[in-house]
């Protein structure tokens, strides 16, 4: 069950799937869990050796 990335990007952006939601929000929350990794390495780094 492998699709292509641009095909899966095309479903997301026109909206008219059922999968669109669930899509959006998967790649909303990969980039705030990654930011919030960032900020959490940025913030531990600072404490030990600040």
């Amino acid at each position: 069950m492998t699709e292509d990335p641009k095909g899966v990007v095309e479903e997301a952006t026109t909206g008219r799937s059922e999968r669109t939601p669930a899509l959006a929000l998967t790649g909303v929350t990969i980039a705030v869990s990654v930011l919030v990794a960032a900020i959490l390495l940025v913030a531990l780094l600072l404490y030990y050796f600040v």
